[in-house]
C-alpha cells in the first residue's frame, strides 16, 4: 500500500456549552458519513486558520464566531489522504448552531462524545481536547 501524498490542512472548531460540546454526524454521500467529528472543514489557500474556521463554521452551522483560541495542531493519515489540522477552542460565538448541511448536530459531555463512532482523526487528541477544554 502505498503512503497517501494529498495533504490537506483544515479547521475544527470545539463550541462549548457549559459541560457539553457540539459534535456533529457527517451526513449521507460525503465521505466517511456516519463517523461523527467536530465542526470545520478546509482551509483555502488565501486563508488562516482564524478566517477558515469563521467561515466554515458560519456555513455548517450558521453562527458568527466572535472569539477563539488555537489550542494545537496535528497531522493524521487517513488511507487516502494526510490532514494537517488546527484545533480551535471557540470562546463566543452569536447566534444557535443550526444544521445547514444535513449534518445531524449534538450536545454531548465528553463522556458521551467517547461512546461515538468518531473519525479516526478525533480519537488521537480525545484526551488532550478534554484536558484542554474541560
Amino acid at each position: 500500500m502505498t503512503e497517501p501524498t494529498a495533504l490537506v490542512r483544515a479547521v475544527v472548531g470545539i463550541v462549548k456549552r457549559g459541560n457539553k460540546v457540539l459534535i456533529a454526524e457527517r451526513p449521507p454521500g460525503k465521505p466517511y458519513s456516519g463517523y461523527w467529528e467536530f465542526p470545520g472543514g478546509k482551509i483555502e489557500q488565501h486563508e488562516s486558520g482564524e478566517t477558515a474556521l469563521k467561515r466554515e463554521l458560519l456555513e455548517e452551522l450558521s453562527i458568527t464566531v466572535q472569539s477563539a483560541k488555537l489550542l494545537f495542531s496535528y497531522e493524521h493519515a487517513y488511507p487516502d489522504k494526510r490532514v494537517f489540522l488546527e484545533m480551535w477552542l471557540v470562546e463566543a460565538f452569536q447566534g444557535e448552531p443550526m444544521s445547514m448541511e444535513k449534518q445531524i448536530l449534538q450536545w454531548a459531555t465528553w463522556d458521551e462524545v467517547g461512546q461515538l463512532k468518531l473519525l479516526s482523526g478525533v480519537w488521537p487528541v480525545l484526551d488532550k481536547l478534554k484536558s484542554l477544554v474541560g
